[in-house]
């Protein structure tokens, strides 16, 4: 069982994780009853997968005992099911699997490294159509290269031919797709930085961040667009190593057990006056608290 001091951590990174997303959502009218809701079929989801017994069936008594919850609200949860599944849909992971594949292709590139045009559909050589084939067989070509054309990724010349105009995929459809990845990026840090916490090991995973807070307004725009440089071409040597090493494209790669493994880097911001002010007023207020004490 953890210790209480351990507990107590957990909520306070927690609460201060959850921090933007509930302002967000307070913002959108979303009352704290959905959010409630929400969190309360999350964690019955993680006790009834992530602490099954082996060999033993998960019963509502024991993702009760597991969660806290009541057993019969268990039983409603679970016996509710699963969301139905989405239909297939080309999403960023997929969008850069394929732009990498199409850098990393000594024939679709050139003497630089930079990608070529390549035909949509070829029987010798590399074309869009196999590029895509490699990365879902959920999906015809032609609505991958429509998307890629669609945000700016990619251009379909007059003559059938496909050229790659960004190294990244950026969805412009709405806010679909981009929430979704509320969902993915944060939950692989937070787990990254958890591991570090708890876990003994020899070698920490990365986790390093750099900032100063004294940068003045007028400088943040270049500023932002030289971070954004610097960070896409550390990206792009660092997507030719793993691709060095997944075995989906070079067969000759380490063997072992299959794992998952990548980067992320993100740039933030904010106005720094604003959490001056916010923990100035918290420090004023324990000062008066504590001179009101008799």
């Amino acid at each position: 069982m953890p210790s209480d001091e351990t507990a107590q951590g957990l909520l306070r990174g927690a609460a201060g994780a959850l921090r933007p997303i509930v302002r967000r959502l307070l913002a959108c009218g979303v009352p704290f009853g959905l959010l409630e809701a929400r969190l309360r079929e999350l964690v019955v989801e993680v006790a009834e997968r992530e602490f099954a017994l082996p060999g033993r069936r998960q019963t509502d008594s024991r993702v009760s005992l597991i969660s806290g919850i009541n057993r019969k609200e268990v039983h409603r949860i679970r016996a509710r099911g699963s969301l139905p599944s989405r239909l297939p849909s080309f999403g960023r992971n997929q969008a850069a699997g394929l732009i990498s594949r199409w850098r990393a292709d000594p024939r679709a590139t050139d003497g630089a490294g930079r990608p070529k045009p390549i035909p949509y559909k070829a029987t010798r050589g590399p074309s869009f159509v196999k590029l895509a084939e490699q990365v879902t067989v959920d999906l015809p070509a032609r609505a991958i290269l429509d998307e890629l054309v669609r945000t700016g990724a990619a251009v379909l010349r007059g003559d059938g031919w496909v050229v790659l105009k960004s190294d990244v995929y950026v969805p412009r459809a709405g806010r679909g797709e981009k929430l979704a990845m509320l969902a993915e990026d944060p939950a692989e840090l937070v787990e990254t930085m958890l591991r570090n916490i708890f876990e003994e090991v020899s070698e920490p995973l990365l986790q390093r961040r750099v900032s100063y807070d004294n940068i003045g307004a007028q400088a943040v725009r270049k500023l932002r667009r030289r971070v954004r440089s610097a960070a896409e071409g550390f990206l792009r040597r660092i997507d030719r190593l793993l691709a060095n090493h997944d075995r989906d494209r070079n067969p000759k790669a380490p063997g072992g057990e299959r794992h998952l493994a990548g980067l992320g880097v993100y740039y933030f911001e904010s106005p720094r006056a604003r959490r001056g002010r916010q923990a100035a007023g918290r420090r004023r207020a324990r000062r008066e608290n504590e001179e009101s004490k008799p």
